[in-house]
């Protein structure tokens, strides 16, 4: 009884991103996530990507009648409390959203710009960046790390969570940046090379609480937390070699 009651009041919430085939990012990792906060999560794939814990080693984006196939398969038939963009694969993916998102309102939308170095030393042109600019400005939240928030120079959207994870410091400075207001959420960086999809579980992390109803605030505050709780879970971790996953499944508060 108890478990249908939880069913029935379930929040949902939708990954859009791609595949990786570690499970450490993308929409594998977003869905593991969502279930940790006891959220339903559901995604629509932009692409599949070749990678492991050395390398990256390839992308295929899936086409763009598959895109609007998953696009309405989802959308049109579940309720969605809360969604995160990850990594866009083509501009056409981006202009398909952007269209979408004009005339749907996205409810909690939070976008996590997958456009720097790390994935496979892509090459954005301006049009690319003008894009990721304007599908910003739907957002509740983005979460850029520091050479994406350098890409993207202003960004229009509600709020901004700059990322300071990347930084050469001993110390992760969070900074959310809500109009003139800012909040700094402070930790010990945690030494480890286990830290493969900290971007995807900060913003998957962010969508679920946003899901369940918590304010964008608490939200981040939430997510923060669970994050270094993740790294920290997942220092010991030796299912591979190289650049691991975090560990999901530690508390979410």
């Amino acid at each position: 009884m108890l478990l249908r009651r939880n069913f029935l009041f379930m929040k949902t919430i939708v990954s859009i991103g791609a595949f990786d085939p570690t499970g450490g990012a993308g929409v594998l990792a977003d869905i593991r996530v969502a279930g940790r906060f006891g959220v339903y999560g559901m995604s629509v794939l932009t692409a599949a990507t070749s990678q492991n814990p050395k390398s990256f080693n390839g992308v295929e984006a899936v086409s763009d009648d598959m895109f609007r196939k998953q696009i309405s398969d989802v959308f049109g038939h579940y309720r969605v409390d809360a969604m995160k963009c990850g990594m866009i694969a083509t501009k056409s993916q981006l202009k398909i959203l952007i269209d979408f998102f004009s005339a749907n309102k996205p409810q909690n939308l939070v976008v996590d710009p997958i456009i720097s170095a790390t994935l496979g030393n892509r090459v954005f042109d301006k049009e690319t960046i003008d894009l990721y600019r304007e599908l910003c400005g739907y957002a509740l939240l983005v979460t850029p790390n520091e050479k994406e928030t350098e890409i993207l120079k202003s960004i229009a959207s509600h709020a901004i969570l700059n990322k300071g994870g990347d930084a050469n410091s001993n110390i992760c400075v969070d900074i959310l940046k809500i109009g003139d207001e800012e909040i700094k959420f402070t930790s010990e960086k945690i030494k480890t090379t286990n830290t493969h999809g900290t971007g995807c579980t900060m913003s998957s992390a962010i969508a679920s609480c946003l899901a369940i109803g918590y304010n964008l605030k608490t939200s981040v505050k939430i997510a923060h937390d669970y994050v270094n709780r993740a790294i920290a879970g997942a220092v010991d971790l030796d299912i591979t070699e190289g650049y691991g996953p975090l560990n999901h499944f530690v508390e979410t508060e």
